[in-house]
């Protein structure tokens, strides 16, 4: 999670909180998970271990962690993960429909380009109204 989701949470939350049935509940983005092998830079910080191991070669490792895990393409990661992040939402106490246009308008104003959403709102996943032409 990074301060642009962090800031972008308290954001919506600030603009859309009196909406929810319970106001104790927030808004929180989900980002979708990572398949197969990270991608290193050097001196990355938050990484996971990554061991080459040839073909038909034992694994003889305790940690989870070094097994071997497959590559993936960017498209086969599209395939799985049909979009880049989830805005999920807790119970409303006006319509949906009114609210998912409010809440796309903002999300689509604000998000990184070429990022991909789905709103769930208690557990109900909805597409965004992408059409928000003025």
């Amino acid at each position: 999670m990074t301060s642009q989701v962090i800031c972008f949470e308290w954001f919506l939350n600030h603009k859309f909180s009196h909406y929810f049935a319970n106001p104790a509940d927030r808004i929180f983005i989900t980002e979708s998970t990572p398949l197969g092998v990270d991608i290193y830079w050097e001196n990355a910080v938050s990484s996971r271990p990554f061991t080459v191991w040839k073909e038909n070669e034992q694994v003889m490792t305790a940690n989870p962690l070094e097994k071997p895990r497959e590559f993936y393409r960017i498209a086969e990661e599209r395939a799985i993960n049909k979009v880049s992040f989830m805005v999920n939402v807790p119970a409303l106490t006006i319509p949906v429909k009114e609210f998912v246009y409010m809440l796309s308008f903002v999300v689509n104003t604000y998000k990184v380009a070429g990022k991909t959403y789905l709103i769930k709102i208690d557990g109900d996943e909805i597409e965004p109204n992408n059409n928000t032409r003025i």
